[in-house]
């Protein structure tokens, strides 16, 4: 096995790792794009609990896409889901409370 040369004939350095070291598995560019959905999805599923249920679908979609990059986003699954209960409950009440109002409106009793 012979050494490998450089352009004058003088032997080439062996390659060195990089004095930082390789890049730590959580700092990926991975790793970092699943953080961030992870964070979405927490922050669209807290806003979904206490401001608007209209966003839980999205909370829930983000920590899907979260965990496909292998970043857990359970809290924001679980708070979007709880949102999307919200809306669905929230939609049940009110189209219960329009077919009541068209009820009452159409047969004189109000």
């Amino acid at each position: 096995m012979s050494t490998p040369s450089g352009p004058g004939g003088e032997p080439v350095p062996p390659q060195q790792p990089p004095p930082w070291g390789p890049v730590p598995p959580w700092l990926s560019p991975q790793a970092l794009e699943g953080r961030s959905r992870a964070e979405t999805a927490l922050v669209l599923g807290i806003l979904s609990v206490v401001v608007l249920p209209l966003l839980g679908p999205f909370a829930v979609w983000q920590a899907g896409e979260a965990e496909k990059l292998g970043v857990p986003a359970t809290a924001g699954r679980v708070l979007g889901w709880v949102g999307t209960a919200l809306l669905v409950v929230g939609a049940v009440l009110f189209a219960l409370w329009a077919a009541v109002a068209v009820y009452l409106v159409t047969s004189n009793g109000g």
